[in-house]
């Protein structure tokens, strides 16, 4: 090899050498800034704050070791974002730990949401009123009422409605999760009766509990990603 033809080989590995330092120094950036853009285009708010970790090369195909998300609102329930898309994406990490201020999730409004998906268990706690409840019973001008829960946790109502030759009754209901979905069972009537308020097929829900103070109640569930 010539001198001169060694002087071109070394200027091109010091090049390449060069470059491989600028990529290790500027990659995990990039990629980590795109993970985040790509976080907050999904849940529809580019002012979300959003954390990211993991390594470069798992960022850039999409997958994460952690997502922390705190935003005021979310485009989960739209063609945009269904709750299935959501969720899916959520098992590309392996840990995401989101805060949503307010969400509509199948007609009904959850503030101060905390989800937790890990091991694609979820968990989740969520505040509602009770009165929006109401529009999910089947019958015009019924009333709900927060009750002591049952023995485990479950949230119960008194329900109140107009019944044909029956008048107006009051049967209690308590929730439950049935099947992967979250249904209001009623209590003490000689058929069942039960009205589904909650199913998605992206996740199956096994446990719902609540607490309630005034028109607002605190509710918790828990399943897995389907």
């Amino acid at each position: 090899m010539t001198p001169r033809t060694q002087k071109i080989v070394g200027g091109v590995v010091a090049g390449l050498v060069v470059l491989l330092i600028v990529a290790l120094l500027v990659l995990p950036g990039i990629a980590r800034s795109a993970a985040k853009d790509r976080v907050r285009d999904r849940i529809g708010d580019d002012s979300a704050k959003v954390s990211v970790t993991g390594s470069w090369t798992k960022l850039l195909t999409g997958k994460a070791d952690r997502v922390d998300v705190d935003t005021p609102t979310i485009a989960t329930g739209t063609q945009d974002a269904p709750l299935g898309e959501l969720l899916k994406d959520a098992k590309k990490v392996d840990e995401v730990d989101a805060r949503v201020g307010q969400v509509q999730v199948q007609g009904l409004t959850l503030r101060d949401l905390h989800v937790i998906v890990k091991d694609e268990q979820v968990r989740a706690t969520a505040s509602l009123s009770i009165k929006s409840l109401t529009s999910l019973v089947p019958v015009e001008g019924s009333t709900l009422k927060a009750i002591a829960p049952g023995p485990d946790g479950a949230p119960r109502f008194a329900v109140t409605v107009d019944l044909p030759l029956l008048g107006r009754q009051t049967v209690n209901a308590a929730v439950a999760a049935t099947d992967g979905a979250v249904q209001v069972a009623a209590e003490g009537l000689p058929i069942p009766v039960a009205v589904t308020v909650f199913q998605d097929p992206s996740i199956s829900v096994t446990s719902v509990t609540g607490k309630a103070s005034g028109d607002r109640m605190r509710i918790a569930f828990s399943g897995a990603v389907n």
